[in-house]
């Protein structure tokens, strides 16, 4: 699905994750007029509807999808985000971005963790979303059905300044035992790759990743740390198949669990869910 943007919002913000090339024409192949510094406010004059740039969405972007060792479990399918370019305003003169880089918030600096060796968040998504929305107006944790004394099942709900809200629920057999969460967050006023790009900002994705992956992506950017595979068909809790046009669904999976996430378009935002799981 193209990136839908409008053009009402003049001031949008560099969230590549790297400095943003800017291009003299709406295409990668043209000369580069300057770049914009990552985090820079982009100055946005329209959105060019006639050509895109494509961001392709899988496991690290990787191009070799033949490893059945590593994606043994995994159906190995990418999605392709279809962005529109963006006309923009650099040192006086008028160049190209892809606008699927560019989102209508500032990016903050919230996690102190670099690099690891391994995908571990330095901070819960909770605190990650406080660094970006302030303090919650509300706050419910709730104790959940257990079947057993040692279990920790409960849920956490916020809600936001502007329309945002956020739910986790917590499920394991017990402390440090085998189970799951699931992160449930609404972003109003947020299109698909807006969304994409604040879930791997809170997620601090862009610390980990691994060395021998090789990417699709024409230009280097914080999509090269989505790591999950497009899912083609979709299913509900009880098996059945469900059709949706405007739900993206993603996972991973590997020996001992997995995880994934859903993005789902609705009228004033996006819904992101965030699960992980394993024993």
């Amino acid at each position: 699905m193209p990136f839908i943007g409008s053009a009402q919002t003049k001031t949008w913000y560099n969230w590549k994750g790297f400095p943003l090339e800017v291009f003299e024409k709406p295409d990668v192949k043209s000369r580069q007029i300057g770049t914009l510094a990552k985090g820079s406010k982009v100055d946005v004059v329209e959105f060019n509807k006639n050509s895109f740039f494509p961001i392709y969405l899988c496991y690290y972007g990787d191009t070799v999808t033949t490893r059945p060792e590593q994606y043994a479990d995994n159906e190995k399918h990418v999605y392709t985000l279809k962005s529109e370019w963006a006309k923009v305003v650099h040192n006086n003169k008028e160049g190209y971005v892809p606008a699927a880089f560019l989102v209508h918030i500032p990016i903050k600096t919230i996690h102190k963790k670099k690099t690891s060796d391994e995908y571990i968040p330095d901070i819960p998504i909770s605190d990650a979303l406080k660094g970006y929305l302030g303090k919650p107006l509300t706050y419910k944790k709730q104790q959940l059905e257990k079947q057993d004394k040692d279990e920790i099942h409960f849920s956490e709900s916020y809600t936001f300044n502007g329309g945002y809200t956020y739910k986790a629920v917590q499920q394991y057999m017990e402390e440090g035992g085998a189970g799951g969460e699931t992160h449930t967050l609404f972003l109003p006023s947020f299109s698909l790759h807006e969304a994409v790009l604040f879930l791997l900002e809170l997620q601090n994705a862009r610390a980990y990743r691994p060395e021998d992956v090789k990417s699709f992506n024409k230009l280097k950017s914080a999509y090269d740390y989505f790591s999950w595979w497009y899912q083609t068909v979709n299913y509900d809790d009880d098996g059945n198949e469900v059709k949706s046009a405007n739900m993206y669904n993603f996972q991973y999976n590997s020996e001992g669990g997995g995880s994934g996430v859903k993005f789902i378009q609705k009228k004033d935002g996006v819904e992101v869910e965030y699960s992980f799981g394993g024993c």
